[in-house]
């Protein structure tokens, strides 16, 4: 059963300019997509529609977990904030870090908002392993100003899975680094993916697309196709970029 499911969703900023129109499509769980799409085709619009934080206009959205289904269309913005900070995680291309909270207090932010005293504490190891396991073990007690752009988004998205959300939703994760840190930052969503957290992560870096298992396509605020790589990952970098580059100049790319 898919973790997501669109059909028919439209969105416009105001009346007489839409930005999304009758976009449909599913995810499925466990699976990393790539939302790929040239710069104003409604990439960043589709994200904030599916973390629930911008309401749409015609359509629904329905997420599926442990046997439960919501409807975006039918909830309160209320609602959909608690549904939110269980169930999805989100990583903005600035990072958003709190400047005056260090590295380990930022990760921990999203258990205190949920938890007892109790369980936060039992979180400790929990976070120190996971700084260790992704570079960060050394930086814990360091603020966001004293981290490259590269160690920044590393926190931000240990940040955003803390709470183990069922998916992950990443906004431009590299669009502020460069190469070296990107590959960084790309490691870290292939390890989470291959751990079975659900991601989808809106860019306009095809290296980036290649990195996931499928690329969805915006062109004019509609969905263009869908490629779902022919391989598992063996193949060598530069073979899935041909495929994709291939599948992006029939759709005018």
């Amino acid at each position: 059963m898919p973790t997501l499911e669109l059909k028919n969703v439209s969105y416009a900023y105001e009346k007489g300019k839409a930005v999304l129109q009758n976009v449909s499509g599913s995810l499925e769980t466990g699976k990393m997509y790539a939302i790929l799409g040239p710069s104003g085709s409604g990439k960043t619009s589709l994200l904030h529609l599916l973390a629930g934080i911008d309401p749409f206009d015609s359509g629904s959205i329905r997420y599926t977990q442990s046997g439960q289904t919501v409807d975006f269309s039918q909830m309160s913005e209320t609602e959909k904030a608690v549904f939110r900070r269980t169930n999805i995680g989100i990583v903005f291309q600035q990072q958003c870090l709190i400047p005056d909270l260090t590295v380990y207090e930022n990760i921990m932010m999203p258990v205190l908002l949920r938890r007892s005293r109790k369980a936060v504490d039992s979180m400790r190891d929990t976070i120190l392993n996971l700084c260790g396991q992704f570079g960060l073990k050394e930086h814990i007690q360091k603020y966001p100003s004293q981290l490259s752009g590269g160690q920044q988004q590393r926190a931000a998205i240990l940040r955003a899975v803390i709470n183990r959300p069922p998916l992950l939703l990443c906004d431009e994760p590299t669009g502020s680094l460069n190469s070296a840190q990107s590959v960084v930052v790309m490691d870290l969503l292939n390890e989470l993916n291959r751990n079975g957290q659900t991601i989808v992560l809106v860019t306009h870096d095809v290296k980036v697309a290649v990195r996931g298992g499928r690329v969805v396509y915006i062109k004019d605020g509609q969905t263009a196709g869908e490629l779902k790589f022919t391989d598992d990952g063996s193949r060598p970098v530069g073979c899935r970029e041909d495929e994709l580059m291939r599948f992006l100049q029939q759709r005018g790319w």
